[in-house]
Order: structure tokens, then C-alpha cells, then sequence
């Protein structure tokens, strides 16, 4: 009875000890590492939840504050090649710490498409959630973004990684060509 009580009481003392996150990252000589700190130039760096399965989800080791508002407000840049209005956008979100997947639109059917969602063809735009801000504007991009409950500084880890720019529309591949086989003789 008492060896049970013990056990029992040591198990409850490990869980409750804090554990340290862990990671696995690539480094520049391309080999794979395991531990608690990666350095800044990682790659391909993953979390490594306490039972051992790794997490690709960014989100799980941010503050609570910034989840919510992530959750209620997500935050979409929709950016175009040579846009000096998206690069400002994407530095200041990146400088307040905004989580957010950006958008390119590239072709005129993405332009459309986009158009339909935010109203406008012009870039950037700031979404949150489903309410857009057309142009960058920091006073502007600031205040909606406070009335979202985004944090004024960053709280994002050093670990955090911003999502690759996505397309707005999947991409196809190019017709085939149907050319006809040279003919050949030997």
C-alpha cells in the first residue's frame, strides 16, 4: 500500500515540474538537431510537444491574448510584386508582432477574385477577419488594429515563423502541348 502512495506521489511531483519546449531544427550544415533553444538562423524548425509528436502549429506557443485575437480577427495582407505600400504593411506587421498570412495576387483573375472578397482590386489591404482596410495607413492599420485586442508590442516568440506568402488562387499547370512526335529514322 505505502509503495503505491509513493509512486503515486512521485508521478504527481514529476507532472508537475515545468518542461521545457523542444524543438528540431536543420542546421546550415544541413544536419537535424534536437533542443530547447534553436538557434535564430534555424531551419525547418518544428516543436516537439511533451508526448513526443512534433507541432508544425506556430499558434500553440503564443500568448493567450494574441491567440484570441488571432482566433476572433485573423489577419490576411493581400500584396502585389513592386508595391512599396505592401512592403510598408508587411514591415509594420512584423514589427508589431501581427501574426498574418499574406495573400499575392499576381493575375487578373486573382485581381477578380479578390475584388468579390475584399471589394477592391487595389493592394495593400489589411483584413481583419472580414472587415478590410484598403491602403497602408499606419495610424490607420494601428487603430484597427488595437480594436481587434492585438497587442500594441510584440509577443511573439523568437521561434515564431511567419506562413510563405500563399496565391489567392490555386495554380494550375500550363496546358500540355500537343505536339505531334517528330518522326525518327535510324
Amino acid at each position: 500500500m505505502r509503495v503505491g502512495l509513493y509512486s503515486l506521489a512521485a508521478a504527481l511531483l514529476l507532472a508537475a515540474l515545468p518542461v521545457s519546449a523542444q524543438y528540431r531544427w536543420v542546421d546550415a550544415d544541413g544536419r537535424v538537431n534536437y533542443g530547447d533553444q534553436p538557434p535564430g538562423d534555424a531551419k525547418n524548425l518544428t516543436r516537439i510537444d511533451a508526448r513526443g509528436q512534433v507541432r508544425d502549429d506556430n499558434a500553440s506557443n503564443l500568448p493567450f491574448e494574441l491567440r484570441r485575437a488571432m482566433s476572433q480577427y485573423p489577419v490576411t495582407l493581400y500584396t502585389a510584386d513592386a508595391c512599396p505600400g505592401c512592403d510598408a504593411g508587411r514591415i509594420f506587421l512584423r514589427r508589431r508582432g501581427v501574426p498574418f498570412q499574406e495573400v499575392v495576387v499576381e493575375t487578373d483573375e486573382e485581381a477578380a477574385e479578390m475584388k468579390r472578397r475584399v471589394g477592391t482590386d487595389a493592394v495593400p489591404v489589411l483584413a481583419l477577419g472580414r472587415s478590410p482596410t484598403i491602403g497602408f495607413n499606419e495610424a490607420t492599420w494601428s487603430s484597427a488594429l488595437n480594436a481587434a485586442t492585438y497587442p500594441a508590442q510584440s509577443q511573439l516568440p523568437l521561434t515564431y515563423r511567419h506562413p510563405v506568402p500563399q496565391s489567392l488562387l490555386p495554380r494550375t499547370a500550363g496546358p500540355v502541348s500537343q505536339t505531334a512526335p517528330e518522326n525518327s529514322t535510324r
